[in-house]
């Protein structure tokens, strides 16, 4: 049997219309599960989907569509259990997805396989990471005494960011190798052009000016060489990293303050940061400015 995302999100939501009204009849049901078996059935009938949408108005639609990605959202999540075992695959996928009561084929739902999930827990860390700094610097504009600077709380907010990996480290070189797919690059791409904007929106960049773009983009550089540092490190909590990515701030500031002093140098930095920033986003259908 041809196991297709079509069918895959068939079978999601026949799931949904068989059991969210639990007044359907015994032999309703079953009729809507023969029909879904049945071999006339094509992977890329569409229609077989809108004819489980009910009256197929908007609402409905968009009640369908919350269902499947909050399906998605679940599997994935119980996926992330397996990723010791089976690593950042399909398989991965398929275990997740009957550990929660749904059919391997439902995996068919998810086209890049392994980079479906390593996108997710990556866009899932970042919440996290931003609900964080929200809390902290609420705390901290409401206690001067709590207050850090801004590149304490920088360094702390890629060290909290980076923590997140450490119960995957052991598969994380699969995971970054997930990424370099090219279906997978746009998400990857966009989610750590994110992190890097939460970090330097909550530690106090507010500026409208060419800096903006600089921060993140010297920012993305010491996230992405830290977490490569990060993976061959195997110093007790990993010490070396954080004594890594301190020195990377560092170097970083002083490198910033120099480039300060020559106008010229500033203007050409300023200039590449700004076409490798809006260059990326543009590619990527990104539209924000905060």
């Amino acid at each position: 049997m041809d196991y297709s995302p079509a069918r895959a999100t068939c079978w999601i939501h026949l799931h949904h219309n068989l059991y969210a009204d639990s007044s359907d009849s015994s032999s309703s049901k079953n009729e809507n599960v023969e029909n879904f078996k049945s071999e006339s059935v094509s992977p890329h009938d569409h229609s077989f989907v809108s004819s489980l949408s009910g009256d197929g108005e908007g609402e409905q639609r968009k009640r369908d569509s919350e269902y499947e990605n909050d399906v998605k959202n679940k599997i994935l999540e119980a996926s992330l259990n397996f990723v010791a075992e089976h690593g950042w695959t399909k398989a991965a996928i398929v275990a997740g997805a009957q550990s929660v009561g749904y059919p391997g084929v439902v995996s068919e739902m998810f086209p890049l396989g392994g980079s479906n999930l390593v996108l997710y827990f990556y866009s899932v860390c970042n919440d996290h990471l931003r609900e964080y700094l929200e809390e902290r610097a609420e705390a901290e504009s409401q206690d001067p005494d709590k207050q850090k600077s801004v590149k304490l709380f920088i360094y702390d907010a890629v060290e909290t960011r980076l923590r997140m990996i450490i119960p995957y480290i052991d598969k994380w070189p699969q995971a970054l190798a997930t990424l370099t797919l090219s279906k997978a690059v746009p998400t990857a791409l966009s989610n750590l052009l994110i992190l890097v904007d939460d970090i330097c929106y909550y530690a106090g960049d507010r500026s409208v000016d060419l800096d903006w773009y600089v921060r993140r983009i010297a920012l993305a550089g010491i996230y992405k060489v830290t977490e490569l540092y990060m993976l061959q490190d195997k110093s007790p909590d990993y010490e070396e990293t954080w004594k890594f990515l301190k020195k990377q701030l560092d170097d970083a500031a002083t490198m910033y303050s120099r480039i300060q002093q020559s106008e010229q140098a500033s203007q050409l930095t300023k200039e590449i940061s700004i076409a490798t920033f809006t260059t990326a986003r543009n590619i990527l259908g990104l539209n924000w400015k905060r």
